[in-house]
């Protein structure tokens, strides 16, 4: 007996097709010792006998493949379906609030770009998570599709794949190169607009090239990791971006395992903080893309190799420790009366007038080089700090007390560094030695502070301030300045009104809003006393070991090529 395998296909039913070989001819002895069963199991087909005009022809009958369709043509309760699709986000394994649950979210898109949000729940996560992996390709078979609960969407998705253990998952061959998904980037110049807002989050591109050092804090009893990564963009700006625990465990040790070539990262729904002026952290929704396939990740990543030189220079400086106030203030800057000012607020802007005439103190303190923190080290003096773990001299910094006044109250203030040095007209190493000269011969050295207090009483001050957490003997609140820049004389001073008042800053304060007030420097004598019984040891300075919690001084560089 001959059996002819015929080159066509038959459709018995919507579960099995038929699929014969190309035209052979095989004895049923030959086919028997192949499939002595007559069913063809390592294939998942079997035989079917055909009798036809006295010829047998064999088939092998295999289950129809599920419909492969796009993201939005699949359905909430669909089944039977298969989609190719890329990982686009991976999220970190997160708690439910009040319940025991345990969830990790992604982002899936397909060759459409359409999108839709994945989710393992609890003891899936372990066996399931480890088979998608972000830019890799699949085909995701029958997984549970659900409506999201309008409270629960994010990243403007309603759909929801649900991933058990019983989902088909396959990995495929990528034939794309580039991502065909759109992100929406929120400048550097405009996070301020989102500081705070616990109920806004931002997306943004930038290239690390730098992180700071590690740090273990306590956050309600529990420990948790943080560190913070130099984020910088094509304008030559930085932003500090801290990662929290497992984002620090898995996307930062990426980073600095390749922190030499450049990682350019995409920061999905990460919070705007107030740390030195404008921060970003990640929290419990955020997701970090690392060298994602867009074309605007590789555009940046070649500006970055193109500028290295600068980008080392920039690296070298540290000015991204400082305070940015190219990055913090508003061209039209909202203010806030004094007497309104309440230690609730993270940071507050005023306008007011500066003084500290009456007030009798030391002018400076001895600080790290590195963090600026408080030491007991002598002058010039290497030592290894004991907040930023760096080995460095000891030097004077400049640091005195300041009234902030306007129209409907005052409040104490600190001011450090060259915001300090600019009021004062004097450096901290200079007010240092005048100190010293002053113990050494017992005289009162007079610092020439006259013409400075002459000219405070003629202008007003855009301030940035911080509530500190000591308070002064007398129980008023204490503040930090952070940044302040003299007004022009045409602005009033506010009137008292609960409401917030707009400073519009002039052409030059827009593209230079960090110079401070730098006064001439006066020949004349103040009659100012230095108190010799009160020695300084202030520790509460704006540091770069201040970590923020997910609940540079320089003008806006010019743009590399």
């Amino acid at each position: 007996m001959v059996i002819q395998f015929l080159p066509f296909s038959l459709h018995f039913s919507n579960s099995y097709r038929i699929s014969p070989l190309s035209p052979t001819r095989f004895s049923a002895a030959q086919h028997h010792e192949q499939c002595s069963d007559l069913r063809c199991c390592c294939c998942c087909c079997f035989l079917v006998l055909l009798l036809f005009d006295s010829t047998v022809f064999n088939f092998f009958v295999q289950p129809e493949m599920s419909n492969l369709l796009l993201i939005d043509n699949i359905m909430p309760d669909m089944k039977n379906w298969s989609c190719i699709i890329t990982v686009q986000e991976k999220q970190q394994v997160t708690d439910s609030m009040g319940t025991p649950t345990k969830k990790q979210k992604f982002i899936f898109y397909d060759s459409e770009g359409s999108k839709v949000e994945g989710i393992i729940f609890n003891t899936d996560i372990p066996r399931m998570s480890p088979m998608l992996q972000v830019y890799k390709r699949y085909k995701i078979s029958n997984a549970d599709v659900r409506t999201i609960p309008p409270k629960f969407r994010s990243a403007g998705l309603i759909k929801q794949w649900v991933i058990t253990s019983k989902t088909v998952i396959e990995e495929v061959d990528a034939n794309e190169d580039i991502m065909p998904v759109k992100f929406a980037f929120t400048d550097f110049a405009d996070l301020a607009e989102y500081m705070d807002d616990r109920t806004k989050s931002v997306d943004v591109l930038g290239v690390v090239i730098s992180s700071l050092a590690m740090k273990t804090i306590t956050r309600n009893s529990k420990q948790s990791n943080v560190q913070k990564f130099v984020i910088l963009n094509e304008e030559s700006q930085t932003v500090l971006l801290s990662l929290w625990d497992d984002f620090l465990n898995n996307e930062g040790q990426a980073l600095l395992n390749n922190m030499q070539s450049y990682p350019v990262i995409i920061g999905r729904r990460l919070r705007v903080n107030n740390y030195n002026g404008v921060s970003l952290s990640t929290w419990f929704d955020s997701a970090l893309l690392v060298d994602p396939p867009i074309q605007e990740a590789r555009q940046l990543k070649n500006w970055a190799m193109r500028n290295a030189e600068s980008i080392a220079e920039i690296v070298d400086a540290k000015s991204y420790i400082k305070y940015n106030p190219a990055l913090s203030l508003k061209r039209d800057q909202k203010t806030t009366l004094i007497c309104n000012v309440t230690p609730s607020h993270k940071t507050a802007w005023v306008k007011a007038n500066l003084s500290f005439e009456h007030i009798f103190q030391k002018y400076w303190y001895m600080s790290c080089a590195k963090c600026y923190r408080a030491t007991a080290a002598d002058y010039g003096i290497e030592f290894t700090c004991n907040s930023c773990k760096e080995k460095g001299p000891a030097m004077p910094r400049c640091r005195f007390d300041i009234e902030l006044s306007d129209d409907s109250g005052a409040i104490p203030a600190s001011i450090f560094g060259d915001l300090a040095e600019n009021i004062l007209t004097f450096t901290g190493l200079e007010a240092m030695d005048n100190f010293n000269q002053l113990l050494c011969f017992f005289q009162n050295l007079e610092l020439p502070l006259e013409f400075v207090h002459a000219q405070l009483k003629t202008k007003t001050y855009l301030v940035h301030i911080k509530p500190v957490q000591t308070q002064l003997a007398d129980a008023r609140q204490r503040y930090t300045v952070l940044y302040c820049s003299e007004l022009e004389p045409k602005i009033a001073r506010p009137q008292l009104t609960h409401e917030p008042e707009s400073v519009s800053l002039s052409a030059d304060q827009q593209t230079e809003n960090e110079q401070l007030l730098t006064p001439e420097h006066g020949s004349s004598s103040s009659k100012v006393r230095l108190r010799l019984s009160e020695k300084f040891d202030e520790t509460d300075t704006v540091s770069t070991n201040d970590f923020d919690s997910p609940d540079a001084d320089s003008k806006k560089k010019a743009k590399l090529v």
